[in-house]
């Protein structure tokens, strides 16, 4: 792209990404009363039936009742907010190991790149997760990358190859603890095949192979224009002499598997803080039960949050966060938890994307 429509473009993606990361928040928000109308419903009806109350008995019973559906109702003050604090640090720190297998897809394709600046190509890409079709968060990665010398074409593909890890990893993690969780069996069954069909392209042959098919498919149109320098760079970094062996793309294989799920493990950590910051959860469920939960759920939710190509994943991490682990915490605790979670991974979305913008300006 020439220098000359470069800011202008910047311009542009930051307006872009800024109405979806309002329009994200605007839902969120809108979900959270509409939560907190329903739990000050149930208080109100218990009101009624203490007045309609007859013995002493069912006053007390009623009582108590109340006082639980008071606590519960999501306001500000019933937050437990240290933990909402621990939530956003893991979760931030969650984002971390997705920019280390970037950093390690571009060199497997020929290019070196710092992690420091990998991790914030990683970082300011979650920002375009909030605008429908998710092409944004590649082509704000990509274009990072591209600031570091690496073709967009390549950048693209090791962008790819990141976000399908981690998707990968997500949805087998996902897959094998649901079927430690009181949700119906068929559920555990579609989460379990789910996993199994995205591992399958993430080994070393099929990686190739996709890596090769989507090469063919865009080199040639994405570079036909390109100053020739760039195009016999590309041509080097795909060509066969360079491409990974069959040994480094194991080592990336298995050095990708555990940062990915060392992401998922701090992901599902922040929600299951989340799900203890917000008062009235029933506590007759175990609490490695109710951690298993948040981890598979808020797995599960985002990975079918990112097939659904929706903005954020809008409607599609709530629902099945609702299957998932309603039953372990019930449906409303469940409700409240998502989102509370979109509000805060927003929060911290846009943090991180500012951080990375004021430390790289220069970029």
């Amino acid at each position: 792209m020439s220098q000359r429509y470069k800011p202008l473009a910047k311009a542009l993606i930051a307006v872009v990404v800024a109405i979806g990361l309002v329009l994200a928040a605007r839902n969120a928000f809108s979900q959270w009363a509409d939560q907190q109308r329903s739990a000050e419903d149930r208080v109100a009806q218990i009101d009624r039936e203490l007045q309609a109350a007859t013995s002493e008995v069912q006053r007390e019973n009623l009582r108590s009742q109340r006082r639980t559906a008071l606590s519960a109702v999501p306001r500000l003050a019933n937050l437990n907010w240290s933990r909402i604090a621990a939530a956003g640090c893991c979760y931030a720190l969650g984002l971390i190991p997705g920019g280390l297998v970037l950093c390690e897809s571009t060199r497997v394709l020929g290019y070196r790149v710092s992690a420091g600046k990998a991790i914030a190509a990683q970082l300011v890409g979650h920002v375009g997760k909030y605008v429908p079709g998710k092409a944004m968060v590649v082509v704000i990665r990509a274009g990072r990358l591209s600031s570091l010398g690496v073709p967009l074409v390549v950048g693209s593909i090791a962008v790819f190859l990141e976000t399908l890890l981690m998707m990968a990893v997500g949805a087998a993690v996902a897959g094998c603890l649901v079927f430690w969780l009181p949700v119906p069996r068929w559920v555990a069954w579609v989460a379990l095949a789910g996993g199994i069909a995205a591992t399958v392209p993430t080994l070393p042959p099929w990686i190739k192979w996709i890596v090769a098919k989507i090469n063919a498919k865009s080199v040639a149109s994405s570079l036909s224009a390109a100053p020739e320098q760039e195009r016999e760079a590309v041509a080097a970094a795909m060509s066969p002499a360079t491409s990974p062996s069959t040994g480094q793309g194991w080592r990336f294989f298995v050095s990708a598997w555990c940062w990915q799920g060392l992401a998922w493990l701090l992901i599902g950590a922040s929600f299951a803080l989340l799900v203890d910051s917000i008062p009235g959860r029933p506590t007759e469920m175990p609490a490695g039960t109710v951690f298993a939960a948040s981890v598979a759920s808020i797995a599960l939710a985002m990975v079918a949050g990112f097939a659904s190509l929706l903005p954020g994943g809008a409607g599609v991490r709530e629902l099945t966060l609702a299957m998932v682990l309603a039953p372990v915490i019930g449906s409303s605790h469940a409700l409240l938890a998502a989102i509370l979670a979109r509000l805060l991974f927003i929060v911290v979305d846009l943090a991180a994307a500012l951080a990375v913008a004021t430390l790289y300006r220069e970029q």
